[in-house]
């Protein structure tokens, strides 16, 4: 799409980013509004379990309303092609932020960890998995506000475990019980933000390897432990590394059995 074009009734200003299988676009609506427009890639056009997944994702981003979660503008099919509008937000990609080990971090890492828990506690309530939580997804405004985008792989919230083929999501930020039976349910919610707090306080993912079948595998080896955080960032308060090793405990009778169990223990640290 060059900018300059017309789409679904939205002026194209700029290409935003590429997502997985998604451009983003920035645009402008009748009334001058900066809007983001999602479209899926047109080698992925045909396949209709991605273009189901991609429109179902807007459908729960329709019944979810929160401050830490991108608001849905629009969604529809325009020339045979799904699209997906949401609000523009000035703002950077944890994962960028990160990488940089940008500033804005250091200042607000205990907001934007209670800000993250937060959007998925909404998530779970709201009845729904995200099953994509990881820095990619989560982008952060100036003035510290965390945002949690993409919901293209969430799907309704279930009492029991659910089968899922292929896998979800990347496998980093996928529990061992995920791994090895390609089963979701709150926990793999839990153990991603665990995997992703490790990650804003280290720059260093919990299993890394030579390979990613190492990764892979040491994620998967119920004797190994990921190193400890503080052996890559010496100012993270023990309280703080206990809560993400809960997260990321190996068994899941070990780790936090709800996110609002997570967003309370976060609400007592300083």
């Amino acid at each position: 799409m060059m900018t300059g074009q017309e789409f679904a009734g939205y002026a194209v200003t700029r290409r935003l980013a590429n997502g997985g299988m998604t451009y983003l676009f920035v645009g402008v609506d009748a009334q001058q509004n900066r809007v983001v427009i999602r479209r899926i890639k047109p080698e992925y056009l045909k396949d209709r379990r991605i273009r189901q997944s991609f429109l179902h994702g807007a459908e729960i981003l329709s019944r979810i309303h929160h401050p830490n979660i991108v608001r849905l503008l629009k969604a529809g099919i325009y020339n045979d092609e799904p699209f997906t509008v949401v609000e523009y937000v000035e703002s950077r990609n944890l994962r960028e932020l990160i990488q940089r080990k940008d500033p804005l971090l250091n200042d607000n890492i205990l907001t934007i960890m209670r800000q993250m828990a937060a959007a998925l506690s909404c998530v779970h309530t709201a009845g729904f998995w995200h099953l994509d939580f990881k820095p990619e997804n989560l982008i952060v405004r100036n003035d510290g506000l965390l945002i949690l985008i993409d919901f293209d792989l969430a799907m309704e919230r279930k009492p029991k475990p659910v089968k899922l083929s292929p896998l979800p999501g990347t496998f980093y930020y996928l529990p061992p019980e995920t791994l090895a039976k390609s089963q979701v349910d709150d926990q793999t919610d839990i153990y991603a933000f665990g995997v992703t707090c490790y990650e804003l306080l280290t720059g260093h993912k919990p299993y890394e390897g030579v390979t990613l079948e190492d990764a892979k595998k040491a994620q998967m080896d119920p004797n190994a432990r990921p190193v400890r955080l503080k052996m890559h960032n010496v100012h993270v308060p023990v309280a703080m590394e206990t809560l993400i090793f809960k997260c990321l405990a190996y068994r899941q009778e070990d780790r936090y059995p709800s996110m609002s169990l997570v967003m309370r223990d976060l609400e007592t640290m300083v």
